[in-house]
Parts: C-alpha cells; sequence; structure tokens
C-alpha cells in the first residue's frame, strides 16, 4: 500500500484558507468559527483531493446536572477518533474530546460536533486570529501546597543528637509588642507581596485590583497551568486576545470554574455552534 494519505493532506492544507470567526453567541456576545463555517471550507478541497474522514468512540462518559430552577442537564465527553483516509487506503488518525451538554438527547450530537471540528482544524493547521501566547508573561511559581494534596505519614522521625551547650547568655528583655499589619504604613516590596497573596488565592479579583494579566495568571493557575483550557475559556466568554479580557469576562470565566453546576447565565451557556446551539468549546485549543 502507498502512502498517498501525506501527500493528500499536505494539498489540502495548501489549497485552505483561514476561516473567520463570523457567527456570534447571542447569550455571552463572543464570536466563535462554526461547524458549517468549518465543513463548507473544507468539504470541496477533501472532495478535490480524494480524502475523507470516519469517525470512531473512543470512550464516553455522562454526567447529570441540575440547574438552579431544577431542570436537568445531560453532559457527555467523549472522545473521538477520526480516520482520515485517501484513496489507496493509506490513513492518518486523530484523536479529540468533544464535550455537549443539553436537556434532551442532543448532548451527544453536540459533542462529536465539537471534536469533529476540532480534528480538522488542528490536524489542517487551519489558521484564525489566537490570543497573545502566555509564553510573553511570565509569572511567579506558588509554593503553595494544593488542598487535595494528602499529606504523608513517614512515621516518627529520629531524633537528632543533642548539641553541645555553651553556658547560657544574659536574659534580654521583652520585645516589643509589633503593632497590626498595617498596608498605608508598609514598604512597597511588602504591599506587593500582601497584593499578590490576596489575588492569587482563588478568590475572585476586586474591581479596583484587577488587570488583564492577573485574570490571566489567576485562571491559569486554577486550570493547574493548562494554558489550552485557560486559552479556551476566555474565548467562549468574548476575549479572543489577551487585550480583550475585561473585567466582566474575566468574572463569568471565573464562576463558570467555581461554580460548574449551577445554571448559566444564559439558556445555552455551552453553546458553541450553529449545529443545534453547539455547547461550550472547552476542551480544546484556542485555534
Amino acid at each position: 500500500m502507498s502512502n498517498n494519505i501525506y501527500m493528500a493532506m499536505a494539498e489540502v492544507m495548501r489549497d485552505v484558507e483561514a476561516i473567520g470567526k463570523d457567527q456570534k453567541n447571542q447569550q455571552q456576545g463572543f464570536k466563535f468559527r462554526g461547524i458549517d463555517d468549518v465543513y463548507n471550507a473544507v468539504h470541496p478541497i477533501f472532495a478535490k483531493h480524494g480524502v475523507f474522514t470516519v469517525p470512531t468512540l473512543l470512550a464516553e462518559r455522562t454526567e447529570e446536572r441540575q440547574t438552579r430552577n431544577g431542570g436537568n442537564l445531560i453532559y457527555r465527553i467523549l472522545t473521538m477518533k477520526y480516520t482520515f483516509y485517501a484513496s489507496d487506503g493509506s490513513n492518518v488518525e486523530a484523536v479529540v474530546v468533544g464535550e455537549g451538554m443539553d436537556s434532551g438527547d442532543k448532548g451527544a450530537n453536540k459533542g462529536m460536533a465539537i471534536a469533529h471540528k476540532y480534528a480538522l482544524l488542528q490536524t489542517l493547521c487551519i489558521p484564525t486570529e489566537d490570543m497573545v501566547d502566555p509564553d510573553s508573561e511570565s509569572q511567579d511559581p506558588s509554593n503553595k501546597k494544593p488542598d487535595n494534596q494528602a499529606s504523608i505519614s513517614r512515621g516518627p522521625e529520629r531524633q537528632p543528637k543533642p548539641e553541645p551547650t555553651s553556658p547560657a547568655a544574659p536574659k534580654q528583655a521583652d520585645k516589643p509588642v509589633v503593632p497590626p499589619y498595617d498596608p498605608a504604613k508598609a514598604s512597597m516590596p511588602k504591599v506587593a507581596s500582601t497584593t499578590k497573596a490576596i489575588i492569587m488565592n482563588s478568590n475572585l479579583i476586586v474591581p479596583g485590583m484587577f488587570t488583564m494579566r492577573r485574570a490571566w495568571n489567576q485562571i491559569l493557575e486554577i486550570c493547574s497551568g493548562d494554558k489550552d483550557f485557560a486559552k479556551g475559556l476566555f474565548e467562549q466568554f468574548g476575549a479572543p486576545t489577551s487585550e480583550e479580557i475585561t473585567y466582566d469576562i474575566y468574572k463569568a470565566v471565573f464562576n463558570a470554574i467555581k461554580n460548574p453546576t449551577g445554571e448559566p447565565d444564559g439558556p445555552e451557556l455551552f453553546e458553541g455552534d450553529s449545529l443545534d446551539k453547539v455547547p461550550f468549546e472547552a476542551s480544546g485549543a484556542i485555534a
């Protein structure tokens, strides 16, 4: 068997053009590339070069969640494999994850639509405007131990031998009582350190302390350093670039992470595509 698929995929990538984010979410106001936009762009090119895809479900997880109004939402997480075939039978594979939420029976359909869209976007490297690379920003690592990290019992520790003691020093006078910390009288380094601790402890940043960089760093830390996931969250709430992160968008992302089981602001918080309101696309990287 020859390997025409590699040449065919290269020809497809040469012909496919950028796909703009021309659709708009009516509830949250962000723009996105719908599954129909992707299909319309790649279908004639696939047909021209004799390439087609075949889906395979590898894994599936279902969760039932409840809204504030007592309604039920079915949440589906699908691991899909898409095989790209050429006319000679040679092929390449792409494994992606799709997530879908629906009050009826469309959760799996939405998850598959999202998975197929990102398989096409990422395999073909279809370009669009992206947010600023987070690697251009630096951040200090946190030494705080995660709350869910269990402590390890090592048993009683061996006590070190006592060191030879020197003659007791004269007793010093009691130290003066240190007054409580007053930010207005503190040095600038201490104020900066205290400010950072307030920001990075996973509490909502207050408007007076909000900056785009602080918002990005906090959401990235909450996402355990997963840059693609953090990018996807900001994109879905209307900030495809870091310069477009506003306080309202940051607050919406923060609340979505902290209260994933709550009802969204609009009826379709996880909307992503025009295929029966395809859901939240945070599982894929911003394309």
